[in-house]
């Protein structure tokens, strides 16, 4: 049970700092797209599907995750906003990924 809680605890502190590095983000990249709460959840959405994915014994669904991620974008012609994009997705699946470990280590799944 203790190790449980350490998880959430630890999942939870990380997804508010990646939230409040993506507002961060968008503040400095002076885009005049806003932070919508449908954005962060989506967001939560993807790495609690990545990280059930894992867990699971799916990791071909990075592949799914990753081909519908560039289907969405093909007719975006905004290079930085492009370059942001990728690195979101980068540190969004990296997190997942850590998220994997974490439970896999301290729950024993």
């Amino acid at each position: 049970m203790t190790d449980l809680l350490i998880c959430i605890a630890i999942i939870t502190g990380t997804e508010l700092l990646s939230i409040a590095i993506f507002i961060t983000l968008v503040k400095v990249s002076k885009s005049k797209k806003k932070v919508s709460p449908g954005s962060i959840f989506k967001g939560i959405f993807e790495r609690s599907f990545i990280v059930f994915s894992l867990i699971s014994g799916y990791p071909q669904a990075l592949t799914l995750f990753a081909a519908l991620k560039i289907a969405t974008r093909i007719k975006d012609d905004d290079r930085i906003s492009n370059d942001y994009y990728l690195v979101g997705n980068l540190i969004s699946v990296s997190l997942a990924i850590m998220y994997t470990l974490i439970l896999k280590n301290l729950l024993n799944l």
